[in-house]
């Protein structure tokens, strides 16, 4: 492995480290602002399951913005700061990007019950239940950090040293850096396949509930295919709604899998036809966490991982001369 290609491995792991070192430190200077907040007594008016829409924008020569449905612990409270009455549903410092933890925040924050909420004294509209994080949390991003950058540093140093010693075995020596890099592709999309295979067997175990079929049609994507063009993009999207233990949960998760697209509507038009909007389906959630779901427990696209893996894992080895 040539040294600038060592080096720019490791270049970017420190920028990755970087950044998240700086989203660790803006994190610690909101918390220890709200260290100094005052305490006044409060009450949970609200908490339920709120379902939002997010918004998912990917990156790189083929990249498309597409939306998911993901749920949301809603915690709305209310409290007083001398004589006027506030009402906030900020209730912790910690993010939440959905489908995390939802069941567990609503039985910690139920309504009506009641709480110490903490204002800023500068804008006291401005609250929160929770102000700090869980123990360690800062340690463990430091310590995340570091282990990136001397991990990387450790790993590219020695796999340098391990591609060295195997060199003068190979039929054909002078392919080794680009057999290894179709090696560890391969390797990383046959590790995908079993992770999704893997979940799909799992899902099938889940509990069943009945749901109900929001909304199904066609999503138009703007796709980015390079060259500096943007072309409009098609895929089937279905939104569903279920209940577990009393809470009102929404997905848009019909499979396991990728994201099928393409130009043309009639060609992923086919699974939107099969679930009609207002139609009954039973719904697979996680016991764990309920606000994930699916409707088949199935993976798709998993031949095409499959067929990619061996793809690249047979390349390797051709460029090698083992083939």
């Amino acid at each position: 492995m040539d040294v600038e290609l060592k080096f720019l491995i490791v270049g970017f792991a420190c920028a990755i480290a970087g950044g998240l070192s700086f989203i660790t430190f803006v994190k610690w200077r909101e918390v220890q602002a709200m260290s100094h907040w005052l305490p006044a007594p409060g009450k949970i008016i609200s908490s339920r399951v709120e379902a939002r829409e997010v918004r998912r924008s990917g990156v790189g020569s083929d990249s498309s913005d597409t939306t998911e449905m993901r749920n949301f612990p809603a915690i709305t409270f209310e409290y007083k700061v001398g004589k006027k009455k506030f009402q906030s549903s900020r209730y912790s410092v910690k993010e939440n990007l959905g489908n995390f933890e939802v069941t567990e925040t609503l039985a910690q924050f139920p309504t009506g019950a009641e709480v110490t909420v903490f204002y800023n004294p500068a804008d006291p509209g401005k609250a929160v239940i929770e102000r700090t994080l869980p123990d360690g949390a800062f340690k463990f991003m430091v310590k995340l950090s570091a282990g990136l950058v001397i991990g990387t540093v450790v790993l590219v140093f020695l796999l340098g040293g391990v591609l060295e010693a195997i060199r003068p075995h190979l039929p054909k020596p002078q392919n080794l850096g680009a057999g290894a890099l179709l090696l560890f592709m391969g390797l990383m999309i046959l590790r995908m396949a079993f992770v999704q295979k893997s979940l799909a067997e799992q899902a099938s175990k889940w509990p069943v509930a009945p749901g109900r079929i929001d909304s199904s049609g066609l999503q138009a994507l703007r796709n980015y295919s390079g060259h500096r063009r943007w072309s409009t993009v098609f895929k089937s999207r279905i939104v569903y709604s279920y209940g577990v233990a009393g809470q009102h949960y929404t997905s848009d998760r019909v499979t396991f899998g990728a994201t099928v697209t393409a130009l043309m509507p009639g060609l992923v038009s086919g699974q939107a036809r099969s679930y009609a909007e207002g139609g009954k389906v039973d719904v697979h959630y996680d016991p764990a966490n309920p606000a994930s779901a699916v409707l088949e427990c199935s993976v798709r696209g998993l031949w095409l991982l499959w067929v990619c893996s061996a793809a690249f894992l047979g390349g390797a080895a051709w460029l090698v001369g083992f083939i």
